[in-house]
């Protein structure tokens, strides 16, 4: 047999399980003070979040309820929508064939833009005095109640090839781009006029 010896004393073995023991019910007690504040901060977060989530709820039914009664006032019936429709439109085809019928031969209209009480109208000239006859021709048309001209700027009809140049093309003439605002005559439109030739 072999004899067990132990050459620790015995006082410092049992120092060493105290020890561990403290050092672990201070770990635990670390763990279960950490388990405690989260529990209660997640309490206080969950109880932070189920008033939003009633305020949420209620505001929610509030709007629906705007939205609801605001569906139920706009709706009409369809007489109404087409008595509507019908007093905000207009032919425009008498209005188009009008204005070409007074746009002078070397004028070119860019574009036309129609709108409940009239047209924007953008177009291209050569001279001044053909901006000033078809002014004339327009102020002077049963179709239109009032013009107005809102831009009159020059432009180069050759573009960038006679920016280029250095020199200058006195064979080359500016060009002169206008919008002009026309109001309906809509009484006259609504009775169906046409233009004197």
């Amino acid at each position: 047999m072999v004899p067990e010896i132990n050459l620790l004393p015995q006082f410092e073995r049992r120092k060493s399980s105290k020890l561990l023991v403290i050092i672990g019910a201070i770990v635990i007690g670390f763990l279960l003070l950490f388990l405690c504040i989260q529990f209660f901060t997640l309490k206080k977060e969950i109880k932070e979040l189920e008033a939003e989530e009633t305020q949420l709820v209620v505001e929610r039914d509030l709007l629906s309820a705007e939205v609801s009664s605001v569906n139920t006032e706009d709706q009409g019936t369809h007489s109404t929508a087409v008595t509507f429709v019908e007093s905000v439109s207009y032919p425009v085809s008498p209005l188009i064939d009008e204005i070409h019928g007074l746009i002078e031969e070397n004028t070119y209209l860019r574009s036309y833009q129609f709108d409940e009480t009239g047209i924007l109208l953008s177009t291209d000239f050569e001279t001044m005095n053909e901006i000033s006859s078809f002014i004339e021709s327009l102020i002077n048309s049963a179709y239109f109640s009032d013009v107005k001209v809102e831009t009159v700027s020059t432009f180069d009809p050759l573009g960038e090839q006679n920016a280029e140049a250095d020199e200058v093309n006195f064979d080359v003439q500016g060009r002169y781009s206008t919008t002009i605002q026309l109001e309906i005559n809509e009484s006259y439109l609504r009775e169906g006029g046409t233009r004197d030739e």
